[in-house]
């Protein structure tokens, strides 16, 4: 009876830990038994990527186009300032042939009347006829540098100054102060407010 007993306890102990293993076992699984990637994205993933794909597309689209066109625009600004400058040369070359032509007139005035003066002198083989129509003639080519902007240089008794003057000789003067111009070689002239040729001078060294 008692030998009974004690294989039923034991049969029942042995039930027992077979239970609480197979528990402890099927606790375990979760958690030590990690489940196995497939390898494939999911299809939201897929489509996903697929969207932006084809926003990239378009936008890579949009910025080819807006670069043509300012590609496109960029040539006609290049073309049209080529034609502008082109234009305004041809309009400053015609400007310059027309001021020339009016001064080339104006000059063949002055030979004429030059001419005249020296037909009148040799006619009349008199010196006096001959003074006055060179004297008539520097007037008018005066009269005519003036019309042009042209004005001579002020030197004789000035202080030395290189921007206006050229010195082609040193002379001893007690009576004037060193760098004077003393005398004037060849007369100078300035057009508007730049020179045109300098005045070539004598100038005071003591």
């Amino acid at each position: 009876m008692m030998e009974r007993d004690g294989m039923k306890r034991k049969s029942q102990h042995h039930h027992e830990e077979q239970s609480e293993a197979r528990q402890e076992q099927a606790q375990a699984t979760p958690q030590e038994i990690p489940s196995e990637p497939t390898g494939e994205p999911a299809a939201a993933d897929v489509a996903e990527l697929e969207a932006r794909l084809r926003a990239l597309e378009e936008e890579n689209a949009l910025l080819k186009q807006q670069l043509a066109e300012k590609q496109d625009s960029l040539l006609r600004a290049l073309a049209d300032f080529d034609n502008f400058r082109r234009r305004t040369r041809q309009e400053m070359e015609e400007i310059r042939r027309i001021a020339l032509e009016e001064f080339l007139r104006s000059l063949l005035r002055v030979m004429d009347n030059f001419e005249r003066a020296m037909q009148a002198a040799e006619e009349s083989r008199s010196f006096e006829k001959l003074m006055e129509g060179v004297q008539l003639t520097y007037r008018q080519l005066q009269s005519l540098l003036r019309e042009a902007g042209v004005q001579p240089i002020e030197a004789v008794g000035k202080p030395f100054d290189p921007n206006f003057h050229e010195a082609v000789q040193r002379v001893e003067s007690p009576e004037h102060p060193d760098e004077t111009v003393l005398e004037e070689v060849e007369r100078g002239y300035m057009i508007q407010s730049r020179v045109l040729r300098p005045s070539r001078v004598k100038v005071v060294k003591n």
